[in-house]
């Protein structure tokens, strides 16, 4: 069983948001493919992401998922947000947690999209993660538990 303690202050102006370190690469089934299709792959930066619970699948920045190459399989997926839909590139891809011991994701479903004025995080954490693990979060300790 996996497990991550993070801290989370929701009184924090500069950063009210329950944040956990991710690497998002190319899937391994692509990433070992013979010849891997003439492709090149970077590595993996640690990125932050935020946990959100109103969202579905995992959304990166797009200039996140350029720096890494990420095999595209859908230029134009439309995602439901507050307020409309917006188009983002679709990608199957691995997600995991450095610094925990919580399972990584792959493959997953991974959408691309730009982050308009924000500078705490460059992914979010959606429900198709999220469903897999019980999470607590202790306001007065200031602490997000994640258990998988």
């Amino acid at each position: 069983m996996g497990f991550a303690q993070i801290p989370w202050d929701p009184n924090r102006p500069d950063n009210p948001f329950a944040c956990i370190d991710v690497l998002v690469r190319n899937s391994r089934q692509l990433v070992d493919q013979p010849g891997s299709l003439g492709l090149e792959f970077r590595e993996a930066v640690p990125i932050k992401a935020v946990i959100d619970t109103g969202a579905g699948p995992v959304l990166i920045s797009r200039t996140y998922a350029r720096h890494c190459k990420l095999f595209q399989t859908r230029p134009d997926s439309e995602i439901r947000v507050i307020g409309g839909s917006v188009k983002c590139g679709e990608h199957a891809g691995c997600i995991s947690f450095p610094n925990t011991t919580l399972s990584a994701y792959d493959p997953v479903r991974i959408v691309s999209g730009d982050f308009h004025q924000q500078h705490h995080f460059s992914c979010l954490i959606g429900t198709e993660i999220l469903r897999h693990w019980k999470i607590t979060f202790d306001a007065k300790a200031k602490l997000v538990t994640i258990e998988d």
